[in-house]
């Protein structure tokens, strides 16, 4: 090939990718704008956490209705009359044995909406105090004198935690990331102990995708680099909108400060754009696989430890913890993370080791994890809820009323997505699904535990959880309907097209000069 056929090729090339990366930028900027504000706040939920957005800008389908979208994941009924639900929507309490609810406002319960959200309850029976284990900590309420106050953990004061246990004479509380332990005489006086762990010769490639995607897999510092480049993307979206809206407007005389400020956005757009290529494309690759469909292809992949920075290899347990159920009859305490079910000891002594189920546990973790008896469990998930036997090759599908095996790949969710169960001192068995809300296995009185008509007037979605859904596209399912499933990888393939054909036109630029 003659060295001008290679230059007529490089030209044709150079044009039609000049022509895709401003169409492209076009046609991307505004979404690359709210993708790169939305994640800056989803990395930092504690900066946002007193924040939220009022029903009027929340689709239809977000309102609360029959305490759905996990609005109960758990239940505490204290004494004759009085009931506590705690969930995605906070923690409400009825006096009137479940006939009407109200927010729970007692004195000292945080008031931030993101935090407000609750995992687990606990009632210390005798001690005549409750414990919440919410988005922002955990909670203690003295029953007696109606006041709450935050454990004090120090530093980790504020963190997730998802499950509190109790046994024989002591309390066991996880975290995402840790344990922290106290006896049920002094609740208030929680202390971090160490969860061993025999190996981690790998770390889940959906969670390390999540990690690399928002750069907490450096922890702090690595997610203030990446907030840099949201902010470096905003600029590159901005400008791209001024460059070209200014070349095609006509103009009956440029004045010099105008094209001198053009120049500038141009000088500047194309050099950040190409000295950041690597992370954006980092950005956009892994932004691909943060939903379905694409997500599947992740599940069940495994990145050796030696390719994970150090300082995520610190805590071998950090941002995994998920759920926990404590054992009596064997005295273990099973947990289940982000990398699959591990037993220990009860007491904390021994490392955990891995625990080999045939129980379905869908992607997003075990919403549901109590004993029953011997060697008995209910363990539910977006898949739905199972009673299984340890050691049996199925489960017990309650809902269904049918025997399933263990899924050899990923499936899709079931049609009730449980995110929580309860029994009524009457023996009355509910589940909490995610898109139904709350319902009875048999027919029980349909004026109890009503979902109060506040909760829908009067509902603000957490500034977090907006973004979250912002995100990921889900808030234009209204607008998308089914469609929805493809804006992510589909404006995630188009941004890496973007990169690339803008390093192309800089690099032929400079090559040409």
């Amino acid at each position: 090939m003659t060295m001008k056929r290679k230059q007529s090729i490089g030209k044709r090339s150079y044009d039609t990718l000049k022509s895709w990366h401003k169409y492209l930028g076009i046609a991307l900027s505004l979404f690359l704008i709210w993708m790169s504000l939305s994640g800056i706040i989803l990395n930092h939920p504690d900066w946002f956490a007193h924040y939220s957005v009022p029903k009027a800008l929340i689709p239809e389908d977000y309102h609360p209705q029959n305490w759905n979208r996990e609005g109960v994941k758990d239940a505490l009924f204290i004494g004759k009359d009085t009931i506590y639900f705690g969930g995605k929507h906070g923690l409400w309490i009825s006096t009137d044995n479940g006939y009407t609810f109200e927010k729970e406002n007692s004195k000292g319960f945080t008031t931030a909406p993101y935090y407000q959200k609750i995992n687990d309850l606990l009632w210390l029976e005798k001690e005549n105090k409750i414990l919440a284990a919410t988005y922002g900590g955990l909670w203690i309420k003295n029953l007696t004198t109606h006041e709450w106050h935050q454990v004090d953990l120090g530093k980790y004061s504020n963190a997730q935690f998802v499950k509190v246990l109790r046994r024989k004479d002591e309390l066991i509380a996880f975290s995402q990331s840790g344990v922290y332990t106290t006896t049920i005489a002094n609740p208030e006086k929680f202390i971090p102990r160490t969860l061993l762990r025999a190996e981690r010769p790998y770390m889940d490639l959906i969670q390390f995708t999540f990690a690399l995607h928002s750069g907490w897999l450096w922890g702090l510092p690595g997610r203030l680099v990446y907030d840099i480049v949201a902010v470096i993307l905003v600029f590159l979206s901005i400008t791209a909108l001024y460059i070209t809206l200014r070349k095609n407007f006509k103009k009956s005389g440029s004045c010099r400060r105008s094209k001198k400020r053009l120049g500038w956005m141009i000088r500047n757009h194309t050099r950040i754009g190409f000295w950041s290529l690597g992370i954006l494309l980092i950005i956009g690759g892994t932004g691909m696989f943060m939903r379905p469909p694409l997500l599947v292809a992740l599940a069940n992949g495994k990145v050796p430890t030696k390719y994970i920075p150090s300082p995520i290899l610190q805590n071998p347990w950090y941002h995994t913890l998920r759920n926990a159920v404590y054992d009596p009859a064997k005295d273990r305490i099973i947990l289940d993370t982000t990398e699959g079910l591990f037993e220990g000891k009860g007491d904390l002594s021994s490392p955990f080791t891995t625990l080999e189920w045939d129980v379905n546990i869908f992607v997003m973790g075990a919403t549901v994890m109590e004993h029953l008896k011997g060697d008995e469990f209910m363990i539910g998930s977006f898949y739905g809820l199972y009673h299984y036997k340890e050691g049996d090759p199925n489960a017990y599908d309650i809902i269904m009323n049918d025997t399933v095996p263990l899924y050899t790949s990923v499936g899709r969710p079931g049609l009730y997505m449980i995110g929580g169960d309860f029994q009524t001192p009457e023996g009355d068995h509910y589940i909490s699904a995610y898109g139904q809300g709350l319902l009875p296995f048999k027919q029980v009185d349909p004026n109890r535990f009503q979902q109060p008509h506040t909760l829908r007037d009067s509902y603000r979605m957490p500034l977090w959880n907006y973004m979250f859904e912002l995100h990921n596209a889900r808030l234009f399912r209204p607008i998308l309907d089914k469609w929805v499933i493809i804006v992510i990888p589909l404006t995630g393939l188009l941004f890496l097209v973007l990169n690339i054909s803008g390093a192309y036109e800089y690099l032929y630029r400079k090559w040409k000069k």
